[in-house]
């Protein structure tokens, strides 16, 4: 592409962004998708998909129902690697042998990842700051209503999209497949607290999978 064109590209880009992030739009799955899918594009045109990682898997994750790349590998493996030491811990021989379904007690370099691996919150840090790097959007604080209705509508983009481990080189032997859903927590959690402290009515929910079997 030449760099005419490549300016071209990327001034229609960041204007359709500029719309679309505009205060008061409203932001429905197929807004939402539409903005993720032009950040995508804007991310190759500029040559920052290094830059903006994580930015770039969610962009990607919205698009295939199965997702494959590294950053999918790296996380189900790590996952594998934590249920073979809970079940080393327990003297148990196989998964079978659990009387729960989820694996532990967790180590702290798994805890310590935690948020980088299953919340959205590096995905939302990079947004923004993507946004603020090409003057494109000053996106609001990540506590504001904007990010809960972006939160729930990626949701609703992604949930039947799955992360699969697809590395024969070096198997896993518990899970081998992610999916995440968005779902209400009980009203009872937040009942003695003060309406202002009150959490986010919803909260993530991962499924760990081998096969089809949940565990």
């Amino acid at each position: 592409m030449s760099p005419e064109m490549n300016h071209t590209l990327k001034s229609k880009l960041v204007t359709r962004l500029r719309n679309a992030l505009s205060p008061g739009r409203n932001l429905d799955a197929q807004a939402t998708k539409s903005i993720l899918i032009d950040v995508r594009d804007l991310l190759e045109l500029l040559g920052e998909t290094e830059r903006y990682k994580v930015l770039k898997f969610h962009c990607d994750w919205i698009l295939h129902p199965k997702v494959t790349g590294p950053r999918v590998q790296k996380i189900i493996k790590a996952v594998d690697i934590e249920c073979a030491k809970s079940l080393e811990k327990l003297a148990l021989l196989d998964w079978s042998d659990r009387s729960s379904t989820f694996f532990g007690p967790i180590g702290q370099d798994f805890i310590d990842d935690l948020q980088g691996r299953f919340t959205f919150y590096a995905f939302e840090t990079e947004l923004t700051a993507f946004l603020q790097r090409h003057h494109i959007a000053d996106l609001p604080d990540p506590q504001s209503p904007f990010w809960r209705g972006f939160e729930l509508v990626y949701c609703q983009l992604i949930e039947d999209r799955t992360w699969e481990y697809t590395n024969k080189k070096d198997p896993t032997l518990y899970v081998n497949r992610v999916q995440v859903r968005m779902q209400k927590r009980p009203e009872s959690a937040d009942a003695d607290l003060p309406p202002d402290c009150r959490a986010f009515p919803f909260y993530l929910h991962w499924g760990f999978f081998w096969g089809n079997e949940l565990k």
